[in-house]
C-alpha cells in the first residue's frame, strides 16, 4: 500500500502509479466528498433545536432563562456535556478516516481499478484500451485546498470510474500514465530489473482560445436571442394591444429562463481554451470550477461542424463529436455537444488533424467541405435532387478519402461530418417514394450512438449502390490497418524513459 505520489516540477512527470500497488487518495477526499455539507447541516440543526437536544441527552427540564448551557452549569453538567460533544468529535474523525483509509485504486494488468466504502465496499474496473478520455475536475472548495477529481472516460453506459480526490499534481501525473499505457506505450513489469519509466507530458500547442467578446457575441448571435428579441417587442406588444397589460406578465418566466440560459452559455465558454498534444486534444473550461478534458487520437468516432446563419459573417463554427460511452453516460456533459463551441475556420482546421490524424494531409478538401458549392472532390446530388431540396442540392454532396468519408450540406446553416472509416459499424441504403421517382437514394453509416448521425441524402440511385459497397470494403480494410487506438504503441522512439527519482510525498 503506498500513501505516495509523484514529485512534479515544471513538466509533469509519470510512471509513480505503475507499480501495481494499491495507493490512496487526498486526505481530504471524505470532506470534499460530501462532509463538510453534513457537517454543516449538523451543526445547523443543532443550533435551531438545541434546548430539545439538550433536554433529549440531560434532562434539564424547564429552563428559567431559556439557556441550556446555564442550566448545564447549575445541574453541574458541563463536565458531561463536553464529554458528549468531543465524544461526537472524535466518531466524525474515525469515519472520516475509515472513509479515507478505505478508498484507494491502482493500475495494473491493463485495467484501473478504484475501490471504497466501509461497511458496503463498492469497486469499479476499467480496461485502459477503452478508456475515451481522462477529465480533471476542480471544484472550487477543492481547489482551494490543492486538491483534484479525475474521472476515466470508459466505452459503455455508466462505466466511468471516478477518483475523488487527489492532489492536482498527482491527478496530472496519474492522466499522463493513463494516456501514455492507452496508448500502447510499454512499462517495465514489476519486479523487472528494468528502472521505472519517467515520461515527460511535452508541451502543446494552443489550438483555441475564447475571449469574453467571441463568448458573449456568440450568444447574441444565436437564434435564441432571435426569438427573445421577437417576444419582448412583437409578442408584449401584441399581449398588451389585444388582451391586457396583466397577460404580458405570463411571459416573464421564459425571459427569466432565456436569460439564464444566455448567461449560462456565456459563463460556460469563458476560458474555454483547447492545446494539442501528442495525446490528442487537451479542453480546458470553466471560471470558479474548472475542468481539462484530455480526448485521445482515435477515440472520436464522427465530427460534424456547422455554422448558423448568424454566426457567418463573424466566421465562426461549431465543433461537435461523438465518442463511445458519453451519450448514456451520466454527465452528459457539454464537450459530446461540441469540443470547440466558438472557433473560427483556421482553428478548425489546425483542432481537426488531432482528433483524425488522416486528414492531416486533405486541408484543401476540408475546406471545401465547409464554405465550397461546387463539386470539386465532391460527388454533388444530381440535378434532379432539386425537386426535394430546391436551395440546399448544390452544396449536397459526399467524399470518400483513405481513411474518411465527408459528407457535407445545409444552404442557410451549413455542415460537414466526417466520419473515419476504421469507425464505421455498419452501412444502410435507403430509397423511399420520392427517392424512387426522381432515382436518389441515401446511405447511412453507423457509428457509436450520439449526436450526429453519419447520413448522406440525395445520392444518385446508381451511384449509391457503389456507395455503399465502398463503404463496406474500404471500413473493413482500413480496421485491419489502424493504430489511431493505440497512437505510440509504434513509435520509433518510444518510450523516452529515464530512471524514476522515486515518489515523494504528497
Amino acid at each position: 500500500m503506498s500513501d505516495t505520489a509523484p514529485a512534479t516540477g515544471g513538466r509533469v512527470t509519470a510512471s509513480s502509479y505503475l507499480d501495481g500497488e494499491w495507493h490512496r487518495l487526498h486526505p481530504a477526499t471524505p470532506l470534499l466528498r460530501g462532509g463538510i455539507l453534513i457537517l454543516a447541516l449538523l451543526t445547523y440543526l443543532a443550533a435551531r433545536e438545541r434546548d430539545q437536544v439538550f433536554n433529549l441527552v440531560f434532562h434539564l427540564g424547564d429552563q428559567d432563562d431559556g439557556d441550556p448551557v446555564s442550566a448545564l452549569q447549575r445541574h453541574g453538567l458541563v463536565g458531561a456535556a463536553s464529554l458528549v460533544l468531543l465524544g461526537v468529535v472524535l466518531i466524525a474523525v474515525v469515519g472520516f478516516w475509515l472513509s479515507w483509509r478505505t478508498s484507494e485504486f491502482r493500475i495494473a494488468d491493463g485495467h484501473v481499478t478504484a475501490r471504497h466504502g466501509i461497511l458496503l465496499r463498492t469497486t469499479r474496473t476499467a480496461r485502459l484500451d477503452r478508456v475515451q478520455g481522462v477529465t480533471i475536475g476542480r471544484p472550487l472548495l477543492a481547489r482551494l485546498l490543492g486538491a483534484a477529481r479525475i474521472e476515466l472516460d470508459v466505452a459503455g453506459q455508466n462505466a466511468n470510474v471516478r477518483l475523488e480526490y487527489l492532489s492536482y499534481a498527482a491527478a496530472e501525473s496519474l492522466r499522463l500514465d493513463v494516456l501514455h499505457l492507452a496508448s500502447g506505450l510499454r512499462h517495465p513489469t514489476v519486479g523487472s530489473d528494468e528502472p521505472a519509466a519517467r515520461i515527460e507530458d511535452e508541451p502543446g500547442v494552443g489550438l483555441l482560445a475564447i475571449g469574453p467578446a467571441r463568448a458573449i457575441g456568440a450568444v447574441l448571435l444565436s437564434e435564441s436571442t432571435v426569438v427573445l428579441l421577437l417576444v419582448l417587442f412583437v409578442g408584449i406588444p401584441v399581449l398588451v394591444a389585444f388582451t391586457s397589460p396583466a397577460a404580458a406578465v405570463s411571459i416573464l418566466p421564459v425571459l427569466i429562463g432565456s436569460v439564464t440560459v444566455a448567461a449560462r452559455r456565456i459563463g460556460r465558454n469563458l476560458r474555454y481554451t483547447i492545446v494539442g498534444t501528442t495525446d490528442g486534444v487537451r479542453v480546458g473550461a470553466g471560471l470558479l470550477s474548472t475542468s481539462n478534458e484530455a480526448v485521445p487520437p482515435g477515440r472520436v468516432h464522427a465530427i460534424r461542424i456547422e455554422q448558423p446563419l448568424l454566426w457567418r459573417p463573424a466566421g465562426w463554427w461549431r465543433v461537435a463529436v461523438n465518442r463511445a460511452g458519453r451519450i448514456q453516460g451520466r454527465r452528459n456533459n457539454d464537450l459530446e455537444r461540441a469540443i470547440a463551441p466558438i472557433a473560427k475556420r483556421a482553428e478548425v482546421q489546425a483542432l481537426l488533424p488531432y482528433l483524425i490524424p488522416d486528414l492531416t494531409e486533405r486541408m484543401e478538401l476540408i475546406e471545401q467541405g465547409l464554405t465550397g458549392s461546387k463539386a470539386g472532390e465532391f460527388v454533388p446530388a444530381p440535378g434532379r435532387a432539386a425537386w426535394l431540396r430546391p436551395f440546399a442540392w448544390r452544396r449536397t454532396g459526399f467524399a470518400l478519402t483513405g481513411g474518411a468519408l465527408l459528407m457535407r450540406g445545409g444552404w442557410l446553416h451549413r455542415h460537414l461530418t466526417l466520419v473515419p472509416q476504421a469507425r464505421v459499424q455498419s452501412v444502410s441504403l435507403q430509397q423511399g417514394p420520392a427517392g424512387r421517382l426522381l432515382g436518389v437514394a441515401t446511405v447511412e453509416v453507423h457509428t457509436v450512438h450520439g449526436q450526429i448521425h453519419g447520413r448522406m441524402e440525395l445520392v444518385d440511385a446508381e451511384r449509391a449502390v457503389r456507395l455503399f459497397r465502398e463503404l463496406a470494403e474500404a471500413g473493413q480494410r482500413a480496421r485491419e490497418v489502424d493504430r489511431a487506438h493505440r497512437w505510440n504503441a509504434h513509435r520509433s522512439d518510444a518510450p523516452r524513459v529515464a530512471a524514476s527519482p522515486g515518489p515523494a510525498p504528497a
